[in-house]
């Protein structure tokens, strides 16, 4: 019997090591899959204006944008618009964040708030974010309030809507079961509620990440004397494209990192909930 126990034990662990090796295997191939198709795409880009099928003034090979951006690494310049851009991304995302999560629980758990606030809540968001930036301009000049309140806009909406669907679509099964249990208003939302929503809460978070950068472009166009952006503008009134290159290699980047950063953060917090992506 113990023989037996010792084989089944001998048998869990092997079958377990394997598993992780394949998990661990499965990762790296796809780290390495993914640094191949970056530097593919880098030497397609490369190759394209060597060869004459592109104006290389207009569209610079990446050896030129970072030979560009460089010295401005070396200035400060560069990290310096970094960290200006994601201080008004990271302000106006924590602020729809905050905002959409908790008023798209209200919507979907309060059917007097939801029926009150829902037709004004869907009009504006078919209001394309970038035509209030004339607006904002307007009521609240070229301050860093106009350029929060605009990526707080922005990024509210995806956040809102998948909040309130992941919340509205909780199975009845699962609040019946928690009121047989005796779990009150707040237990029920706590324990059953924002559990069983979680994955949509995370997809609009993570699409508010993008739309949070997206619209934050389009406000520091409109009027900034620092930024990413604004480094963008520069160079294009310098006719610097291998500046303006230089920022959308910098905005896709922080895009990106962005992401992958909120992924970590969920699966360290929520071990049990694992993203496809």
């Amino acid at each position: 019997m113990r023989d037996e126990a010792n084989h089944i034990a001998a048998l869990e662990a092997r079958f377990l090591a394997e598993h992780q090796r394949a998990v661990r295997l499965r990762r790296w191939r796809g780290i390495a899959l993914n640094i191949l198709g970056v530097l593919l795409f880098l030497a397609v880009w490369e190759i394209i204006p060597r060869l004459g099928l592109a104006n290389p003034v207009l569209f610079p090979p990446p050896s030129n944008v970072l030979e560009a951006a460089l010295p401005m690494f070396g200035s400060g310049e560069i990290p310096w618009n970094i960290l200006v851009s994601l201080g008004r991304a990271g302000a106006g995302f924590l602020i729809a964040a905050v905002l959409g999560v908790a008023i798209g629980v209200a919507t979907a758990r309060a059917p007097l708030i939801r029926d009150l606030v829902e037709p004004l809540l869907h009009g504006f968001r078919s209001v394309p974010v970038i035509a209030l930036v004339p607006v904002s301009v307007l009521w609240f000049g070229i301050g860093e309030g106009a350029k929060v309140a605009l990526v707080a806009t922005g990024a509210f909406f995806p956040i809102w809507i998948n909040s309130f669907i992941g919340v509205r679509d909780v199975h009845e099964i699962y609040l019946r079961s928690a009121a047989c249990l005796g779990a009150n208003r707040w237990q029920t939302l706590r324990y059953v509620v924002l559990p069983a929503s979680l994955p949509f809460i995370i997809a609009g978070l993570r699409q508010g990440i993008a739309i949070a950068l997206i619209v934050l472009v389009a406000a520091e166009l409109a009027g900034a004397r620092a930024g990413v952006a604004y480094m963008m503008s520069m160079g294009h009134q310098l006719f610097r494209v291998d500046i303006m290159f230089a920022g959308l290699v910098i905005l896709g980047f922080l895009g990106f990192a962005g992401d992958r950063l909120f992924v970590a953060l969920c699966r360290k917090l929520f071990p049990w909930y694992r993203p496809s992506a």
